[in-house]
């Protein structure tokens, strides 16, 4: 008896030293360690120096403009809401695009796509991917980004989170989206034009709140855009804002392109073509003025083309422009998916439930102003630190990668979504990924032949 006992004893023992052991495994210790003393950052580093904007300044300037309709049949899933759980949309109110720009002066050519959907996802970046060298195209030329819309299309994502966000995978989906997207680049192409090019700013302060704090302060109001001429007198606009495109109910199984596409759709009231990309959406969120309707997602959009149209006619343009693009390696930390205040689980656990993607910065010049493209909800409260590098910056996300919302760290410890639940890589990810953008600004200023 007292040897079953013993045995016993002893089981209970090693059962307990296992579970510690698969806990050490699982759970991990959140890692402080500061950004600037690590390998990841120092990698990124080297990539920057060792792959400078490809840069051109020529005579002329030509741009085409496409736009290419990608809407899928009814009862496939939404994108956006992980409480959706797959749920297939029943109706279309208004079809989703992709849209796209080419821009030429005859040295440097350069490719603007966005797609009326969540994100550009990494399946179709993939797949992409394979596509370029077919057009006489490299993937640093091609610049993705999307409207962000929580009402467009999913079937993306292959990992379990993925098929929670987006619902079941479907290859041939993404075969047709990225069939779409190459359409409308060679579209984009053929329809290119002389033309004239300028960069312009509006401010939309009464429809953006800082949803990570409430504080009047913490804002990106401002309107950033480009208007295009060519030279038959037709007339194109791009245009960026940080409000997150989140109006419409997240159980409504309905396909929208929310304010977005209301915007575009007002401003080509006025000019030939619109576009619209969501630009550093983290933290910020949209003030719908009658609640979360359609209504609301007309008032918005109405209310952000009314703001453009009044400062288009002031906008100065220009037959020459310097074009300039290039793709930066963005080395990552170990994931830091936070379990709670000083615990994370292991990056095999992440790996498993999210995927592992390449990650990059994309950038390009136009004319005067720098855009960049991240892989990310990155926080329209970093403007203010990015916009003292000299040039005008346009930030906008989700390029074909994506790493989790990327706020400052001073909000890490608040136990929110976008600082908890979203916050894939740590305490540090801010600034890390802002002095990454700092230091991208730098060598586009030394092209530009300033300095700070």
């Amino acid at each position: 008896m007292g040897f079953r006992k013993q045995n016993k004893i002893s089981l209970w023992v090693l059962l307990s030293l296992l579970l510690c052991a698969m806990q050490s495994c699982v759970v991990q210790r959140i890692d402080y360690t500061p950004f600037a003393q690590t390998d990841y950052y120092r990698h990124t580093l080297q990539e920057l120096e060792g792959q400078p904007p490809v840069t051109n300044k020529a005579d002329s300037l030509q741009v085409g403009w496409s736009k290419v309709n990608i809407t899928p049949p009814v009862g496939t899933p939404l994108a956006g809401y992980g409480k959706r759980k797959g749920l297939r949309y029943s109706t279309v109110h208004d079809s989703v695009w992709v849209r796209t720009f080419a821009f030429d002066n005859g040295q440097t050519e350069v490719i603007f796509v966005v797609l009326d959907m969540l994100i550009a996802p990494m399946t179709v970046a993939a797949a992409l991917e394979k596509e370029y060298a077919a057009m006489g195209l490299s993937p640093g030329q091609v610049y993705l980004s999307a409207t962000h819309t929580h009402s467009s299309f999913g079937g993306w994502g292959r990992k379990l989170v993925g098929r929670l966000m987006a619902g079941r995978y479907s290859k041939q989906l993404v075969q047709q989206t990225t069939a779409h997207i190459v359409q409308s680049i060679q579209l984009a192409r053929q329809n290119k034009r002389p033309s004239r090019l300028g960069y312009g700013i509006a401010y939309a302060p009464q429809l953006v709140r800082n949803r990570l704090t409430g504080a009047v302060s913490g804002r990106d109001t401002t309107v950033r855009f480009f208007k295009i001429e060519q030279v038959s007198g037709k007339t194109a606009v791009l245009a960026t804002f940080a409000a997150h495109p989140t109006i419409l109910p997240s159980m409504d199984p309905v396909l929208s392109r929310d304010y977005p596409g209301e915007l575009v759709d007002q401003l080509e009231t006025s000019v030939d073509f619109a576009a619209f990309a969501a630009g550093a959406v983290g933290s910020q969120a949209v003030v719908a003025p009658h609640g979360d309707t359609y209504a609301s997602t007309a008032a918005v959009g109405q209310e952000l083309a009314a703001a453009i149209l009044e400062k288009l006619p002031g906008v100065e343009l220009q037959h020459t422009a310097r074009l300039c693009h290039a793709r930066h390696p963005l080395m990552l930390p170990k994931p830091q998916w936070r379990l709670n205040t000083n615990l994370r689980f292991a990056p095999f656990l992440f790996h498993w439930l999210f995927g592992k993607y390449p990650t990059y910065i994309n950038s390009m010049q136009l004319g005067e102003a720098v855009l960049l493209g991240v892989p990310a909800d990155y926080s329209g409260e970093f403007l203010p630190l990015l916009e003292q590098q000299g040039l005008p910056i346009v930030v906008t996300g989700f390029n074909g990668g994506y790493i989790g919302y990327i706020t400052p760290d001073r909000h890490y410890p608040l136990k929110k979504y976008e600082t908890r639940s979203m916050n894939f890589y740590g305490p540090q990810s801010g600034s890390y990924m802002t002095e990454i953008l700092r230091k991208i600004m730098d060598s586009y200023q030394l092209k530009d032949g300033r300095n700070n």
